[in-house]
């Protein structure tokens, strides 16, 4: 460590700010930050609630870059990049975090208001405290001890909060990537906040690929005292489910880079069929979301599941359309030994021990 009572000097002011800690967390979990897909207004309100705490601590550059999407009420999807200037520019240590959140899921699977933060035991509760509003504030707060002890960075501090990361980053960082070429440098170090371990002793350098599947089953409608006359979606649908869990099986290797150390193939959301009991479905719709080791290309995975798909369309007699809502191939991974790995693990090891 350059100089250990500078560092003492800004962590003991972090500590400090507590009570605004929970302040903004609670303030930001208010703002319901949801994209459209989710049936929600997008990321504007919560980026004018940033915007006026990086004004406060002074930032010498805030860029607004606004993917437009017609889909949200303000008709865009706001993205901000924000610097204050260390002794150096020939670098920007940039932290990257996003604005919009995952929706609540089942309320009543919620003990409190999703939205309303509850402070208990020295935690923090409520939808966006933890993904990503933690990297977010945890990067305000340390720029505030900065600004108020006087220090000044050895290279240029940057804060990227983009949009659209839950649902593929479209109008959020590929939006930044495509439209401003110079966003960010070859010699910047970009942290992204966004998973961890509390003891620090991870890393993360790797990520799996994203495949969303929406399976939509189509047979054919009847009263439900008639079986014969119909053809159930919702019984084969539900055998679609279980058999593919074989691609757990299929594709079963295992990487310890990665946590969980596997590829994953879980159903998730269900559409509602017919409104009543006594009605056989006609249509029936869910979806799975699977997280692909780089060992194995989305493609592989893709041909498994029509291959499954075509069984159960000759076994039930059905017809099974597939679309990807989300189709990601992972990006290369981060060397171990690269500059901002190495810089990390110092310092997790200098803060933590």
């Amino acid at each position: 460590m350059k100089n250990k009572d500078v560092f003492d000097k800004i962590s003991a002011k972090i500590d400090s700010y507590y009570n605004d800690i929970v302040k903004i967390q609670t303030e930001l979990s208010a703002i319901p930050a949801l994209g459209p897909e989710n049936d929600g207004e997008g990321e504007a309100k919560k980026a004018d609630y940033i915007k006026t705490i990086l004004k406060e601590l002074q930032f010498d550059e805030i860029e607004e870059i606004n993917a437009p999407d017609s889909r949200v009420p303000c008709g865009y999807r706001p993205n901000i990049l924000a610097k204050i200037k260390g002794r150096s520019s020939a670098k920007t240590i940039w932290c990257l975090t996003h604005m919009d959140v995952v929706p609540p899921g089942e309320l009543k699977q919620w003990d409190t208001d999703p939205y309303k933060v509850v402070h208990k035991d020295g935690r923090l509760y409520g939808r966006g405290v933890e993904d990503n509003q933690q990297g977010m504030v945890a990067t305000l707060m340390a720029i505030k001890a900065l600004r108020e002890e006087g220090v000044l960075p050895e290279y240029d501090i940057g804060l990227a909060l983009v949009a659209d990361e839950e649902t593929g980053n479209q109008y959020g960082l590929k939006y930044v990537l495509d439209n401003n070429k110079d966003a960010f440098r070859d010699t910047d170090l970009i942290l992204v906040p966004d998973s961890g371990l509390e003891d620090g002793t991870m890393i993360e350098v790797a990520e799996k690929s994203i495949l969303w599947v929406c399976f939509r089953t189509i047979g054919k409608q009847a009263h439900g005292s008639r079986p014969g006359m119909g053809n159930n979606a919702h019984r084969a649908a539900a055998h679609l489910i279980t058999k593919l869990d074989s691609l757990y099986s299929i594709f079963d290797h295992s990487d310890p880079v990665f946590a969980p150390p596997t590829s994953t193939f879980e159903p998730t959301k269900k559409e509602a069929n017919v409104p009543n009991v006594n009605t056989i479905p006609g249509e029936d719709v869910f979806y799975m979301d699977c997280r692909i080791l780089p060992k194995y290309t989305v493609e592989e995975v893709e041909v498994k599941i029509q291959k499954i798909v075509k069984e159960i369309e000759n076994e039930f007699g059905v017809h099974i359309e597939t679309s990807s809502p989300q189709r990601e191939s992972a990006a290369p991974p981060t060397p171990v030994n690269a500059p901002v790995v190495r810089a990390l693990s110092t310092a997790l090891m200098e803060v933590t021990g």
